[in-house]
């Protein structure tokens, strides 16, 4: 009998075979697409209404252009139209494959950017100054003010409202309120680039400030004793809105010259404080 009969065989070892990922040329890590990065001290702007209204806004320095091969001929005719001045400060457009241009994602959000085949990369706009800015007004006027409004999207929307609805400009706080944003962009549509945003460092003063200048200071609060209605009867009006979930803070409802309100349905808690904010500006009336 053979010696090494009935013994169990130590199992060879099998021959190594490459990953499927490494069989493809490259890690799954080295598969992923990135997308186009903004120079240092830019955000991006995507879709149409916002990258088309920053190329055609003079005081908004854009960085760079990326776009599909499709979007870029839109832009192009769209830039050939703009004074020459404005053509010769702007970037050439970078072509762009849309998965490229699909891998970029808001700074502050899961999502995707919806761009359209389209984006920019722009450098903040120059707050105007609220003491200059209120010199320079006269006449019938419409502000809206925030009170620590902190979602991008709410205030996006109240800017597109506002510029539809006659305002002059959104005064808000630098502390507890959204930076500029591709997400503050999208939802304002165009708007950020027509309707000065102006930032201050105390509301309350900033109240006092616009009472000096003869603005009456109407809070929309749902235990308002005046009804929404009742703007349209102001010459010069700012609207004071409160922030999402906590509304008017104690400090801003005692320097508002009247309390607001809009008579909802008993069976709803709450309107949305962007929807609030174009009902009382329609109510309120257009300035011109």
């Amino acid at each position: 009998m053979h010696p090494d009969r009935g013994k169990k065989r130590p199992a060879r070892p099998r021959p190594k075979t490459a990953s499927r990922h490494h069989s493809q040329g490259g890690s799954g890590a080295a598969q992923r697409i990135s997308g186009p990065k903004p120079p240092g001290g830019a955000y991006f702007l995507w879709g149409r209404h916002a990258v088309l209204a920053a190329l055609a806004n003079p005081e908004r320095r854009v960085a760079t252009i990326h776009a599909t091969s499709e979007a870029a001929t839109e832009l192009r005719d769209a830039i050939a139209g703009l004074p020459q001045e404005r053509q010769r400060e702007l970037p050439s457009i970078t072509e762009t494959e849309r998965r490229r241009l699909d891998a970029v994602q808001p700074a502050s959000d899961g999502d995707k950017a919806v761009h359209q085949g389209m984006l920019a990369a722009v450098r903040p706009l120059e707050a105007p100054d609220l003491s200059d800015f209120l010199a320079g007004t006269k006449g019938r006027l419409r502000l809206l003010c925030l009170d620590q409004l902190s979602d991008p999207r709410n205030v996006g929307a109240i800017l597109r409202s506002g510029l539809a609805l006659g305002a002059q400009a959104v005064i808000t706080t630098h502390r507890h309120a959204p930076e500029e944003s591709g997400l503050l962009a999208r939802a304002a549509a165009g708007a950020l680039e027509h309707l000065p945003m102006i930032r201050v460092v105390n509301l309350a003063r900033a109240i006092e400030a616009m009472q000096a200048a003869d603005i009456t200071v109407a809070g929309l609060a749902a235990e308002g004793d005046m009804p929404v209605a009742s703007l349209a009867m102001i010459d010069r009006l700012a609207i004071v809105m409160g922030g999402e979930g906590t509304g008017l803070r104690q400090l801003t409802r005692r320097h508002c010259d009247h309390l607001v309100r809009i008579a909802i349905s008993p069976h709803s808690e709450s309107l949305n404080v962007s929807v609030a904010a174009a009902i009382a500006l329609h109510a309120a009336g257009h300035t011109d």
